[in-house]
């Protein structure tokens, strides 16, 4: 496995993703990456994937894995994807990729957070979107993948071809029969996680819990406030995700508020003391010491690394 390069390419906004051999952008709103018929090249995919640093995502992301190991952090969360995984990762998540293997073989596909195809389904977007949070990374059969990557190369075709009259209608159909086959692979997938949930009364409340800490990591950092949405005690709350995680609840806080710290710290937009205020600590010099007590540097040292 190989670790992260330190020239990783980190601002991932949508609009200045990087325009190399294997990838391809179409206006501002799909970009289509993979290293598929070429050996592995840190100056392309890699280069867009594997930042040494938390990055947030201000787009929707699917990675397909159809060889190799890639191994990522979601939402400080890890996942091993292997041969026939797919990874979806929402707008407002933070990621992290770890290590991948020698051999390994990707492709990316990126669009907006406004891009949906849920045929205004409201109930079919609230359901993708909480199975996507509890489980991000899917399993597919074999003809699953092969429809997924003929619909991949299908795009990638049309992206090469002269722009007509109809190119824009064409990718929106491939896309659209992409996310239609994704939104019932979730739902064949949601049916067997919503079993063991009920069977496994610690990783239902484990789920909900790090679904509220993701909603509420910026304002609320008090495991009170987390067990009275979940009409629980602090100490049950506690223990059961420590005996979901291995990890109790105020330390899963703690590291949702550090990894939004460290996002905002290194896009350098804004001072150590604008960061604290936006995530609410009484003042600078609390901040400073939350963060320095978490990782071993203060918030101004770590914007310099």
């Amino acid at each position: 496995m190989k670790d992260n390069p330190t020239h990783a390419f980190e601002n991932l906004d949508f609009a200045s993703l990087p325009v190399t051999g294997d990838t391809i952008v179409f206006g501002h709103e799909i970009m289509l990456a993979d290293n598929f018929d070429a050996p592995l090249d840190e100056r392309d995919v890699s280069r867009f994937m594997l930042s040494p640093y938390p990055f947030k995502l201000n787009f929707n992301v699917a990675m397909i894995c159809t060889r190799g190991l890639i191994h990522v952090r979601l939402n400080l969360i890890e996942y091993k994807l292997q041969k026939n995984d797919v990874l979806i990762a929402l707008p407002g998540s933070i990621g992290e990729c770890l290590a991948f293997s020698d051999d390994y073989q990707m492709a990316i596909m990126v669009y907006p957070e406004d891009l949906q195809f849920d045929g205004g389904d409201t109930a079919l977007a609230l359901t993708f979107r909480k199975f996507i949070n509890r489980q991000p990374v899917l399993h597919l059969t074999g003809k699953e993948l092969e429809e997924a990557l003929t619909l991949y190369r299908l795009m990638r075709n049309k992206f090469c071809q002269p722009v007509n009259r109809f190119t824009h209608e064409a990718l929106d159909c491939y896309l659209r029969l992409l996310c239609l086959n994704g939104y019932q692979w979730l739902m064949n997938h949601n049916e067997e996680l919503e079993k063991q949930e009920t069977n496994d009364r610690k990783h239902f409340i484990f789920s909900r819990f790090i679904s509220l800490v993701q909603k509420y990591y910026a304002t609320e950092r008090k495991i009170g406030f987390y067990a009275d949405k979940m009409c629980l005690t602090p100490k049950y709350l506690s223990i059961a995700i420590h005996e979901a995680s291995g990890r109790y609840a105020g330390e899963w806080i703690k590291d949702y508020v550090i990894l939004e710290a460290k996002v905002l710290l290194r896009s350098r937009r804004y001072t150590a003391q604008q960061v604290g205020d936006m995530l609410n600590f009484p003042n600078a010099s609390f901040f400073g010491k939350y963060f320095k007590a978490a990782t071993g540097c203060t918030p101004k040292a770590y914007m310099k690394l």
